[in-house]
């Protein structure tokens, strides 16, 4: 056997930092700094590691990721200096002057041709990103390492290789972890960029057949102003595309025009009875309106949220995004068929993995399908954690529980979808950490993790996979999640002793809520004078501003001894979470429940109890906390009173699927925005329509 053919067999691949998972390096804002140093996580077959060394060493390449518009902006300078001696005339100049004012919405005397001409231009043109010339790193020093538990204090080190990337062969028969720390020097081209915009991401590039995208942010931000923002539950997957295509031609085929029949077997097999004549007409206007004015689909609420993200980005007015879950709909291809599926090999070309980073990316390998929007490619750093959907492999039928409603199709085209995209009862509740392969390998191979930039730690959270354990929340509609392990909660632990200091801002990401209530908590009231009466009592009448007007006083606004908070939440160390989001964290981000609620805690003075988990459990568990309910984000608007009435719970809407009752709610994203090293807001915004 020949050097080339012992080459071909010894493999490398580089698992951190990845697309999910960035490394913040900070360089000074005058830029000075000449050398940066990192650290590359690799896994790899090579045993030996100096012929490890040999091998990757000057094949390390760090790709910068660029935009046009700055190129564009550059050039018309250049070209703007040298044709300064062509002037028009007065009058000519005045009436540019007022109809680039009008457009750019300035008044005449704020307004400079040379500059606002260009700028309006440009904003005009799409954004469009470009790979600029690369650097090659210099290797100061490798070690081999070994996996480390979460709960191990070595943990809290940068980057560290856990056990669960071997067990289930995420990255074949490569077995051997080697930390790489590297040293850099950034180029003239890197210097002008960063003179306008404040961070510039890499491509860490190793082989053609395996990069790391976007992993490597070089920021001038002092993490005292910055704004992040806060997404979750986009649902992404294939079939989102193919959706208003097959929907189309079932509406223009002969089943359509033959409405009457059609409606009775729609109506047979979602079991909905026929009880009036109004209703039969209500579902037949349903076909009148146009599908795309109704249909949602994920896909494209993804991309219409990274044009506007690059919007920000390009203003300054972004520096990262936080994506808490249910990044998928489910994993595996639902095109595949059944003989493929039961293989169960879950490979990342067959996942809606790979739908995923293809939008990220804006990969030119994209199918396209009619109804589906052109997209860009994300130019802002994200992390990512994972949710219950994660972890289921099969897609569902999207008639159960009327979940069509959710994507505005009406009953009649569900069905006409599932002729097609029908699904087992039985594989769609099915969950599996298999199906986590392509993610661990193409998009963050840390189910946990924590990073501090300037005076803020910022710590993600895994709370698994849906729970049967809470099997009254599953069958009401509002699944509750596995939680947290108690590896985890060491792991919260290990930072409270050493990360997060007094003067330390906490945020906390998870996709599962810590704290959650139904809208409506039911009562029978007995021996009242006309006999016993069912009452409703709903959530928002325990609004803190709401019982305010009414001249309640405070304590009678705290909802956590009348309403279940732990309803649709996490099923283990639910107290012990509850403690570190009031002791540590001041803002704490989930997801899951596609709906917007804001809490906010307290020492209590009378602690309440909650059911462990209902029915199966009757056992009752302290509640570490005193809760209040309201809309903070948009009535608190001042950072001290912000501060003073912290820490918050949030849950931000879905940006993929809205609610049942309000699909109108999809396309939410939190902007969370700090000033001065205090949080300033954390306001709900919506992707218009």
């Amino acid at each position: 056997m020949n050097n080339k053919e012992i080459e071909k067999k010894q493999e490398a691949v580089i698992i951190n930092p990845n697309l999910g998972r960035p490394i913040f390096i900070n360089i000074d804002p005058k830029l000075k700094t000449k050398k940066f140093q990192t650290e590359i996580l690799f896994i790899s077959n090579i045993e030996d590691p100096k012929i490890f060394e040999k091998i990757v060493k000057g094949k390390i390449k760090l790709v910068p990721i660029l935009d046009y518009r700055w190129k564009l902006r550059k050039f018309f300078k250049k070209k703007g200096k040298k044709e300064e001696v062509k002037k028009k005339g007065f009058w000519s100049r005045w009436k540019k002057r007022r109809l680039f004012a009008k457009l750019s919405k300035k008044s005449e005397k704020d307004y400079d041709f040379k500059v606002d001409d260009i700028d309006y231009k440009l904003k005009k043109l799409k954004v469009h990103s470009y790979r600029g010339d690369s650097l090659t790193p210099s290797i100061l020093n490798l070690e081999e390492i070994s996996t480390v538990s979460i709960n191990n204090l070595l943990y809290l080190e940068t980057l560290t290789p856990q056990d669960y990337l071997l067990k289930h062969g995420n990255f074949g028969n490569l077995n051997k972890f080697y930390k790489a720390f590297i040293e850099f020097s950034i180029s003239k081209q890197i210097k002008k960029f960063l003179k306008t915009r404040n961070f510039v991401m890499f491509d860490v590039v190793y082989s053609k057949s395996h990069i790391n995208y976007h992993s490597i942010v070089v920021s001038k931000q002092e993490w005292k102003n910055f704004t992040f923002v806060h997404a979750t539950d986009l649902h992404l997957a294939e079939r989102n595309d193919k959706i208003y295509e097959i929907v189309k031609k079932w509406a223009q085929s002969s089943i359509k025009r033959n409405v009457d029949e059609f409606v009775n077997i729609f109506l047979k097999k979602l079991k909905i009875k026929k009880k009036k004549k109004e209703k039969r007409e209500k579902k037949q206007m349903e076909f009148t309106i146009p599908l795309r004015k109704r249909l949602i689909n994920p896909n494209n609420q993804f991309r219409k949220f990274i044009k506007i993200m690059n919007r920000k980005v390009l203003e300054n007015n972004l520096d990262f995004i936080a994506l808490t879950g249910d990044l998928v709909d489910f994993t595996v291809l639902s095109r595949l068929s059944k003989e493929i599926r039961k293989i169960g090999q879950f490979d990342y070309e067959d996942s809606n993995w790979k739908i995923f980073k293809q939008i990220v990316l804006n990969s030119k390998d994209q199918k396209h399908y009619k109804g589906v929007i052109k997209g860009e490619e994300l130019l802002c750093p994200i992390f990512t954690i994972l949710g219950n959907h994660d972890y289921r492999p099969y897609h569902y039928d999207i008639t159960w529980a009327e979940m069509y409603k959710k994507i505005g199709l009406n009953a009649a085209e569900a069905v006409a979808l599932n002729e097609l995209l029908s699904a087992s009862p039985i594989t769609a509740i099915v969950k599996t950490s298999m199906v986590l392969k392509g993610y661990l390998s193409e998009i963050n191979p840390s189910l946990d993790f924590s990073l501090v930039l300037g005076n803020n730690n910022f710590i993600f959270l895994n709370t698994g996979s849906d729970s049967f354990k809470n099997f009254k929340d599953l069958i009401m509609g509002h699944p509750s999640v596995t939680g947290l392990l108690n590896k985890q909660i060491i792991f919260l632990e290990n930072l409270i002793n050493h990360k997060i200091k007094e003067d330390t801002n906490t945020y906390l990401f998870l996709h599962g809520p810590p704290i959650n209530t139904g809208e409506k908590k039911i009562s029978i009231k007995l021996f009242e004078k006309k006999g016993s009466r069912i009452t409703k009592t709903k959530i928002e009448e325990f609004k803190e501003s709401f019982l305010r007007k009414l001249g309640k006083i405070a304590s009678k606004a705290r909802i956590d001894g009348i309403f279940n908070v732990k309803y649709g939440t996490v099923s283990s160390n639910w107290e012990k979470l509850i403690k570190f989001c009031k002791d540590y964290s001041i803002l704490t981000l989930a997801g899951h429940t596609h709906t917007q609620r804001e809490y906010r805690l307290e020492d209590p003075e009378t602690k309440t109890r909650v059911y462990a988990a209902l029915p199966f459990s009757l056992k009752k568990i302290e509640n570490p906390a005193a809760v209040f309910f309201d809309d903070y984000s948009e009535i608190l608007a001042d950072a001290e009173i912000i501060e003073t009435k912290g820490p918050f719970v949030v849950q931000t809407p879905a940006l993929g699927l809205g609610g049942y009752k309000n699909p109108e709610t999809a396309g939410a994203y939190r902007e969370v925005i700090i000033e001065d090293g205090k949080l300033t807001s954390f306001k709900v915004k919506y992707i218009p329509r």
